[in-house]
């Protein structure tokens, strides 16, 4: 018997999932019959998927002081899903060029709703540079041509759930074509954290996961719960490195490599305290995996 987990790690972050294999059930359970998911069920994993690819993109590039950007158009003005990508399209070029000429590298996120009116906004995520000449509150102001801008920076939390949700929740309205069929686009340049999968044999999990020293869970993030569609168990929890530990390694885990998937030449590997439990060979406690 074994069960899937998937980890990732995002800056000085895992998140960990737990879950069986569809075709293979849970002990106990029979396994499921090949069937095709209802439009209910991929509608529901794509949302998921979406924010949460959204959140870790967010949270991998982006922190304290960068900014979250919106911009609006008109009163009374109505765009087109077209020409709304055109006329953002347009403003990202010029805010790139803008950046480059003071030697900066844009970094960028940006998600498009229509309100209920049919009013368009954007929502853009860039990073904060400045000089004694420019800022990024500036360059915006003086290249948005088209309607109210309004800035609020993000907070020292380094979890962005909350505003990865809002900013897409318009993309995934029903009945409607999104605006970014993706759902959000983003610069080239942003490091894409990356799940890695793998098989656990073992009958079941701990519902307290053990953490390892130096690591610590974080609070809110442990769930022990059913899929409503599968009825299968799962188990998903975020563990990060405690701060002390941190500045005795040297600062954050992979701070400019959040994915964790590239070694420089003599570096210890990320996982010698293995956080995720990767690489080893499961304990049979009590009949569960860890």
């Amino acid at each position: 018997m074994y069960y899937l987990k998937v980890v990732c790690e995002v800056r000085d972050k895992v998140e960990v999932a737990k879950h069986y294999d569809l075709r293979s059930g849970a002990p106990g359970m029979p396994r499921e019959k090949r069937r095709r998911k209802t439009q209910e069920e991929m509608a529901a994993q794509n949302r998921w998927r979406r924010r949460t690819r959204l959140r870790r993109l967010i949270e991998a590039n982006f922190g304290p002081g960068d900014w979250h950007v919106v911009l609006g158009c008109r009163k009374g003005e109505e765009l087109s899903a077209e020409d709304a990508r055109k006329r953002i399209r347009k403003f990202r070029d010029r805010l790139q060029g803008a950046y480059k000429k003071m030697g900066w590298e844009l970094k960028y996120v940006i998600t498009c709703e229509r309100g209920k009116r049919g009013r368009i906004n954007w929502h853009m995520i860039i990073n904060h540079m400045h000089s004694e000449k420019e800022c990024p509150a500036g360059i915006v102001r003086r290249l948005w041509h088209w309607g109210m801008e309004y800035f609020s920076p993000l907070d020292s939390t380094g979890d962005y759930k909350v505003l990865a949700e809002y900013i897409i929740k318009e993309c995934e309205r029903e009945g409607e074509e999104p605006v970014e069929k993706q759902g959000y686009m983003s610069s080239r340049n942003l490091v894409r954290p990356v799940e890695v999968t793998e098989k656990v044999r073992a009958k079941g999990w701990r519902k307290e996961p053990k953490v390892p020293r130096g690591w610590e869970l974080v609070p809110g993030t442990l769930v022990n719960g059913t899929n409503k569609y599968s009825g299968l168990p799962y188990q998903r929890y975020t563990i990060r490195r405690k701060e002390a530990s941190a500045h005795e390694e040297g600062g954050h885990i992979h701070r400019h490599d959040p994915a964790g998937v590239r070694k420089r030449r003599g570096e210890r590997d990320v996982h010698h305290a293995d956080p995720a439990g990767r690489g080893r060979r499961p304990r049979a406690e009590g009949g569960g995996g860890d």
